[in-house]
């Protein structure tokens, strides 16, 4: 970006954390397989003036990243407080310009020229636990991530078991950071229990849409309901809550054992202690 020679683009195509975000990017269909990873490089780095406006504060980032975030190990610290006490890392977190911050595999990547969710070094951290406990569960799951076709209601009940999990425990672990480094600004995380109520009982219309007919074929009016669960962060919200609601009552070794088991037992497991 500082010297305008594109020929540095094949260069960083060649990287391995444009390898991470172009396996993604093919899993999640963002991209159509007929793509390179060099049209992917070129699409996140333009318009390049436009790009080029973000460079000092990516620097600042890049240098907090490296300096302090990486060498200290504090967001693989906490987020190992999430997972079984015999887990260990195997992959990358790697520092990105560009692409949402994203898992896949054994690797993920922080976003670093994200001005809307990274607003200071504390949340650089916070993101990246959250990245690096998805790294985790994939793990713990062999390596399995739902795949982006569904034609039954099961199988749209099967992700969306798998993204309450997956993201639930992911933000109740970054939440958890939250707390170690912002122990004053605990209060900002707390949903008032009554939308709290309200997210779970929108959450659970969806989910039991789905549960109750596995067979039915999806139809358009279907992925408008699974596309709520997204856009209104429901899976988040109430995935973490369940999550909680595990460690609070059952403890962290229960709540990190269900990682490696079928996603519906997550689920299954908040309702049976919901009924006490």
């Amino acid at each position: 970006m500082e010297t305008g020679n594109s020929e540095y683009l094949l260069e960083i195509s060649n990287l391995d954390a444009a390898t991470h975000l172009y396996n993604h990017a093919l899993h999640t269909r963002r991209i159509k397989s007929t793509s390179s990873k060099l049209e992917l490089v070129t699409n996140l780095l333009s318009p390049i003036d436009k790009q080029r406006e973000l460079l000092p504060i990516f620097k600042e980032r890049l240098n907090f990243a490296k300096e302090d975030l990486a060498k200290s190990g504090i967001a693989e610290k906490i987020a190992l407080q999430f997972l079984p006490v015999d887990f260990n890392f195997s992959g990358s977190l790697f520092f990105t310009f560009g692409y949402n911050h994203a898992a896949y595999g054994k690797t993920c990547n922080l976003n670093l020229a994200d001005t809307t969710s990274i607003k200071n070094v504390n949340s650089m951290i916070h993101f990246a636990v959250h990245e690096l406990h998805h790294v985790g569960f994939i793990m713990l799951k062999g390596g399995y991530m739902p795949p982006p076709d569904k034609f039954t209601y099961k199988e749209m009940l099967h992700e969306i078991e798998y993204l309450t999990h997956f993201e639930g425990m992911a933000l109740y672990a970054q939440q958890n950071a939250f707390l170690m480094l912002e122990p004053k600004n605990a209060m900002d995380i707390d949903i008032p229990l009554r939308e709290l109520q309200e997210f779970e009982k929108e959450y659970f219309d969806i989910y039991n849409h789905f549960k109750n007919k596995p067979d039915n074929l999806i139809v358009q009016e279907d992925w408008y309901k699974f596309h709520l669960l997204d856009d209104k962060s429901l899976w988040y919200i109430v995935g973490s809550q369940m999550a909680k609601t595990i460690d609070k009552n059952l403890g962290r070794e229960k709540l990190v054992s269900l990682i490696s088991e079928p996603s519906e037992n997550f689920i299954a497991t908040y309702l049976e202690l919901n009924k006490q």
